[in-house]
This record gives structure tokens, sequence and C-alpha cells, in this order.
């Protein structure tokens, strides 16, 4: 739910319901999206919530939580547990069409798709027009995510994609911070710089290929020693080296 990707030139950028749809449905995504996750509300979540590298956790920043609960958001005319709920969806959305096998490799289309789930359920919840009620009622708490609070407790296997995919001078002061406190994706070049995609050489012909540390879909997704998140067996980055031999 990055502050940074959420609002360009004070318009909501998200995608069509279409593409949504279109990029869940692709090759194995579906899978991963109908995979069960659990909710931790016990850390400290930048982007105001975030994903575990494999998808399990769904973070919901400690003191945005506790916001939501207070009522802090009572405005937009949804229930608390509501408001969280809506924004699991979006995280779980953005990460599935990251991992998966369709189309989107990047958080920042990604992040476009999780937006549009996330408001597909206020609109379901609350009828349309009330997206522009909604947004405004919870960016004092993004904001205070983002740029104001003292990070001290992430999680330590937290996703960073949305702050090292075009990150901002903010993301990458925010990045500097994780690395520090020991969040390992922090470390990691983003896979937009990386030049991730379908290069011409494979990630499981590369030494930096880590299926021992993080292996899912039999191997085709697997994490990456030096690009962040998990990257797919198919796909290569520009920081390929070929495996040493046995």
């Amino acid at each position: 739910m990055s502050i940074a990707h959420r609002l360009e030139e004070d318009e909501i950028e998200e995608a069509t319901v279409s593409q949504l749809y279109e990029r869940l449905g692709e090759r194995d995504t579906p899978r991963l999206y109908q995979q069960s996750y659990r909710i931790d509300t016990d850390h400290d979540v930048p982007a105001g919530g975030g994903n575990s590298l494999d998808r399990k956790t769904k973070y919901i920043d400690r003191d945005l939580y506790q916001e939501a609960m207070d009522g802090e958001f009572a405005k937009t005319g949804l229930e608390p547990d509501q408001i969280i709920r809506l924004w699991c969806d979006h995280e779980h959305s953005e990460k599935c069409v990251t991992d998966g096998d369709n189309a989107i490799d990047f958080y920042p289309p990604a992040h476009k798709c999780g937006l549009r789930k996330e408001h597909e359920g206020v609109t379901l919840i609350l009828g349309p027009g009330n997206i522009k009620l909604y947004e405004a009622t919870i960016w004092p708490g993004l904001d205070r995510c983002y740029n104001k609070k003292k990070i001290v407790k992430p999680p330590k296997d937290l996703w960073c994609g949305p702050h090292n995919d075009d990150p901002t001078e903010r993301d990458e002061e925010i990045l500097e911070i994780l690395a520090r406190l020991g969040v390992v994706d922090a470390r990691k070049h983003g896979k937009q710089a990386a030049g991730y995609g379908y290069i011409g050489h494979t990630c499981d012909t590369c030494r930096f290929f880590h299926p021992d540390y993080l292996s899912q879909m039999g191997g085709r997704l697997a994490a990456c020693r030096v690009v962040s998140g998990l990257v797919r067996n198919e796909r290569g980055s520009n920081y390929w080296q070929a495996k040493e031999k046995p």
C-alpha cells in the first residue's frame, strides 16, 4: 500500500477491472492467489501494509492497525475489520501478481492491480462513488507510516519491492533503515534496476538462484541472493552469473 505509488498528480492510479482479473487469471497466478495467509499486526511497516517474501503473511503496520481499530477511519463508512481485510486483499493481489507467471514482474504495475482489488471491495460494500472519500480518509494514516513514524521493529522477512522498485528518496532512506535492522530483502537490488525478465539466460542457471532458502511451485519460483523478492526460474537478470560446475 505504499503511499509513494498510491496517488500521482492527485489522481488515483489503478488498473482496470479487466487488467486486474486478466493478471490474476494467468498461468499459475490463480494457484498463488488461492493460497491462504495469516495477518500480522505487530510490526512496523513503513508502506502501511506489506507481504512476507513467501506471501504467507500479510503485514499491517501496528500503529496504522491501532488507528483503524480505534475508529480513526470511520468516515469511510467501513468497519475496522472491513478496512483491514481490504488492505490485505490489496497486499495479497499485489504480491501474487508480482510472483505469478503473467505479464507483470515489477511492483508499480502490480500495485495498481492491488489498488483496484481494494477499491472493488470498497464499492462492493458501500456502493459506487465512495472511493475518493475512502482514500481521503485513510491518507493521513498512510502518510504517518511512510513519512513520519520511527521504524523500530520491521518484519525480517518483509518483501521490499514497494521500496526498491523505482525508489523515491524516502524509499532509499527506508531501505537503509530496514537493512540496518536485519530485513534481508532491503539489501537486494530491485527487479527493475536488475533488468529482470526474459533476457536470454535464466535464473535457474545462475549461481545466485537460491531455492535451498525458499522454493515454491516445484522450484519454478525461488529466492535470489541479489535480486529482491522471489524470481522465476525461466526469467533472468543483469546480475546473472553462471553456476560453478561441480
